[in-house]
């Protein structure tokens, strides 16, 4: 009986040594308040992943049995939420333009100015300063932006803003003095060129077919290279799985189209942090339905991050 109870010891020490090695960790998170979207245990302390895959979930004390010194990363999450991260079943996921001006659920007008004034410092006179997204409801005082916003900061450059849902823009009097647009310009027809209640002139919020009138002048362009505009599409991949990343998406379905080949390089360079599935549109072209089964073949439904997905139709009624 001595014996029995001399090598039970030796076998569990020697199964748990083994475990250890197996399961040691490259990435722990700690000290959370971890969502598990598990019913039969909602909530946890910490997590542990190795490779793409969560391993543990549980206690920190017990999680922290999986740190492996200087293999294993560490975050403390100090109590904060951590959860899974977010899927976006419809987007049209693609490349960023790296010069458009990012205006979404801002809540403070003056960044307008100071991302405007950054960009034209990156900028010709005369070239076209575009971006969007604003939403004047999500100021404080829920009042439109006006051209005074811009004017200091882009006297040289003709500033176009579109507001989220793409009804209004905001011009600077550079654009408004090119489209001849003052304070005795009629409204067009289906349009509005909102003009200041106190001096009638025009605000700089142009909306719907006043949107029409927008001249800028002889725009200055920049040519760029083969390699240049390649360079750029790739920043504008990287921009666009930043984003997801800042706002908690890791998974996309992109209806339609996307660029397999693109995301292939980004996952080979080890810069996809987002799994993506790519649909492509309903066809009775035979070519085109060869094309998409080659592409199943290549991007397979078990795959865990380039996937091919599905097919897209448009049904009326």
């Amino acid at each position: 009986m001595k014996r029995i109870f001399t090598i039970l010891p030796i076998i569990s020490m020697i199964m748990l040594y083994s475990c250890s090695q197996k399961q040691a960790a490259d990435l722990i998170i700690i000290n959370g308040k971890v969502f598990t979207v598990d019913a039969s245990n909602p909530a946890a302390e910490a997590i542990a992943v190795k490779g793409e895959t969560i391993i543990d979930v549980g206690n920190t004390s017990r999680i922290n049995r999986l740190y492996s010194g200087e293999k294993t990363k560490v975050i403390d999450a100090r109590g904060r939420l951590v959860i899974p991260g977010f899927n976006d079943a419809h987007i049209h996921f693609g490349p960023l333009d790296p010069d458009y001006i990012e205006l979404r659920y801002i809540t403070d007008p003056s960044v307008i100015t100071s991302k405007v004034a950054a960009q034209v410092a990156k900028s010709k006179p005369g070239q076209v300063i575009r971006g969007g997204h604003w939403d004047h409801e999500m100021f404080p005082d829920r009042q439109w932006p006006a051209k005074e916003l811009i004017d200091k900061v882009a006297p040289d450059n003709p500033v176009i803003l579109s507001r989220a849902d793409g009804h209004s823009v905001l011009v600077n009097s550079y654009v408004l003095k090119k489209s001849g647009i003052t304070g005795n310009t009629p409204d067009p027809p289906g349009g509005e060129i909102q003009k200041d209640p106190v001096t009638g002139e025009p605000t700089g919020i142009l909306k719907d077919n006043a949107e029409n009138m927008i001249r800028t002048g002889e725009e200055v362009r920049t040519v760029l290279t083969p390699d240049e505009m390649k360079e750029k599409t790739r920043q504008g991949y990287l921009l666009a799985l930043r984003e997801a990343a800042e706002f908690g998406v890791t998974s996309v379905q992109v209806p339609g189209f996307a660029d397999f080949s693109a995301y292939t390089k980004l996952k080979e360079e080890d810069l996809l942090t987002c799994r993506i599935d790519i649909g492509q549109p309903l066809t009775d072209d035979t070519i085109k339905l060869k094309m998409y089964l080659e592409q199943a073949a290549s991007y397979p439904r078990e795959s865990d991050w380039i996937r091919f997905g599905y097919l897209k139709a448009f049904i009326d009624g």
